[in-house]
């Protein structure tokens, strides 16, 4: 047994005593609702007034802590900074395929130039040649006749005649002629080279930028999946209380349905009000956090749009600029895929990004996965959603309800009974003061 620690009795003021389980209910009522509970004596006709009937028994408020998370939960922050660091990086390559593709735009100006000045050397050498051959060259200046004629001169010249090489000017002839051709071929082979190799480079960028898309879903997949969580995670820890709460409704309930002990009635009814309140404010917590769960999943929903409105915008102000024959048309749709309602790890796991290098693109790192991509695609992986644990929860309007009126039958009772201690109180006082009057005795003539 423990002594009920809200009032004693009336006639000589001695504790009284209540069932174990009234203490050890309230110390858990007074833990879940976090607020001061200072038990005081009042005054029988107070107690007939139900707001000093609540205020005597608990704070005229109470505010519930924040719910702790699991250790091991992983935040949409963690997320959240990945596509942040991935849209980054997607910009970067975008300006770098921009820039790959000026310099091929460049080069394939120079390579159709180079190849049409060599094919011009080519025929001009066999030209040049065949006239020697036949000698077609004025003695006086050693010009073809070809070279004279269309200058729009005689040949040959006034006062020359024609001359006839010999074999080995011919061969100097052929020589020099050569030179040029090799010279622009080298300049050619070099400029193609050099292309083979920007296409390279582009193609490189194209296919990490192509991964960095999968790895932007696969994080706003992430988090998505974390605000969920934390929800779910909230909705547990919700259900748990609103099932401490209901068996204590119950509990007080039970333990003063007939009791007839002004005490056990006065603290019943405090009780059923402070276990309703704490009812109140647990409806309260959970809408609120159902709204802001709403919200930060609303605001990642924007921020994710945002990125690709970034992304798109520089994609579109590079392909602009870009003079290379078909690359720029790939930028005009680049932010195709950049989905955020899809996660890769959903459909087969393909796709996810696992060989986006942040931004690197040179071919000696090609196929390279960074320890930072595993790790998050390993957790993206591994964290499946664990949804709400517990029992469905009555619905709290009805809980109310019911405590409600349970609380009036106990106030109801404990005024009969209040008022029948007071009668009881009036009458031995009355037959207490009528037992110390002196008895009045005639006197005796």
């Amino acid at each position: 047994m423990a002594l009920h620690l809200s009032g004693g009795c009336r006639c000589c003021g001695r504790p009284e005593v209540a069932p174990s389980g009234t203490t050890s209910r309230r110390r858990m009522l007074t833990a879940l609702a976090a607020a001061p509970f200072v038990p005081t004596l009042a005054r029988a006709q107070d107690l007939l007034d139900p707001t000093t009937l609540r205020s005597s028994r608990v704070s005229s408020s109470t505010t519930l802590p924040p719910r702790a998370r699991p250790a091991d939960r992983i935040s949409p922050g963690y997320a959240r900074s990945m596509a942040g660091g991935v849209t980054d990086a997607l910009i970067s390559l975008i300006r770098a395929y921009g820039s790959a593709a000026d310099q091929i735009g460049l080069m394939q100006v120079k390579e159709k130039d180079l190849a049409a000045k060599l094919a011009a050397a080519i025929a001009n050498k066999a030209a040049q040649l065949d006239e020697y051959r036949q000698g077609l060259f004025c003695s006086g200046c050693n010009r073809t006749k070809s070279d004279i004629l269309s200058k729009g001169e005689q040949f040959p010249h006034q006062g020359q005649s024609i001359i006839k090489p010999t074999p080995e000017q011919i061969a100097g002839k052929e020589r020099e002629l050569q030179a040029v051709i090799d010279k622009l071929d080298a300049e050619l082979k070099d400029v193609r080279t050099k292309l083979a190799k920007a296409n390279q480079d582009i193609d490189t960028i194209r296919s990490q930028i192509f991964d960095g898309m999968g790895l932007w879903r696969t994080a706003v997949a992430f988090q998505r999946r974390m605000i969920r969580q934390e929800d779910f995670d909230d909705e547990s820890a919700y259900l748990r209380e609103r099932e401490k709460i209901s068996q204590q409704l119950g509990a007080v309930q039970t333990e003063t349905a007939t009791s007839q002990d002004i005490s056990l009635i006065r603290g019943g009814v405090g009780d059923l009000e402070l276990w309703s309140s704490t009812l109140r404010q647990v409806e309260d917590r959970r809408a609120a956090e159902r709204r802001a769960s709403n919200q930060t999943m609303n605001l990642a929903d924007v921020t994710a749009q945002r990125e690709r409105a970034r992304v798109e915008t520089v994609a579109n102000e590079v392909a602009a600029r870009i003079t290379a024959f078909g690359l720029a048309g790939y930028l005009r749709i680049v932010t195709v895929p950049m989905t955020p309602s899809i996660d890769p790890l959903a459909l087969a796991q393909e796709g996810s990004g696992i060989t986006f290098r942040m931004g690197k693109y040179d071919q000696a790192g090609f196929g390279e996965i960074l320890p930072r991509v595993a790790e998050f695609i390993g957790k993206a992986r591994n964290t499946m959603v664990e949804g709400p644990s517990g029992p469905p929860a009555p619905m709290a309007g009805d809980e109310l309800r019911m405590a409600d009126n349970a609380i009036a039958r106990l106030k109801a009772r404990l005024n009969v009974r209040l008022a029948e201690e007071q009668r009881r109180r009036d009458e031995a006082a009355a037959a207490a003061l009528a037992q110390a009057q002196p008895s009045e005795t005639p006197t005796q003539p």
